[in-house]
């Protein structure tokens, strides 16, 4: 029970300093993301100093706006080689299967071009 209890606590702390860092990296105030997100200004500040337990439904909401990926965040520490981060899935959102594998096509020449130059 100490450990789930301490786990959602470093989970809370993770979601916090994402929250931070990806509204400041969009150049947005506290106020400003409240704001776009139809939230008081105090539930982003106490988000951020882990002074809360927000709701599901408000770290949805963040989360989303600031494409952060909660999986990432739940786990933390493990190894996942399976997961994508929350901007490759809102990128290919929407893209056919055929557009898609065009795209992943060119990241893969793309990515032997790189190796061929660090040779």
């Amino acid at each position: 029970m100490v450990v789930e209890v301490m786990n959602v606590y470093v989970a809370l702390d993770l979601l916090a300093k994402a929250v931070r860092e990806a509204r400041e990296e969009r150049g947005l105030s506290q106020r400003e993301l409240a704001r776009k997100l139809s939230m008081n200004t105090r539930t982003i500040m106490d988000l951020e100093i882990c002074r809360s337990n927000p709701k599901g439904e408000t770290i949805f909401l963040i989360a989303r706006e600031l494409h952060i990926s909660l999986d990432a965040i739940a786990h933390a520490g493990t190894s996942r080689p399976n997961s994508v981060s929350a901007d490759v899935l809102e990128f290919f959102s929407g893209k056919d299967d055929t557009e898609s594998r065009d795209y992943i096509d060119l990241c893969r020449q793309v990515e032997k071009m790189k190796k061929k130059k660090d040779q």
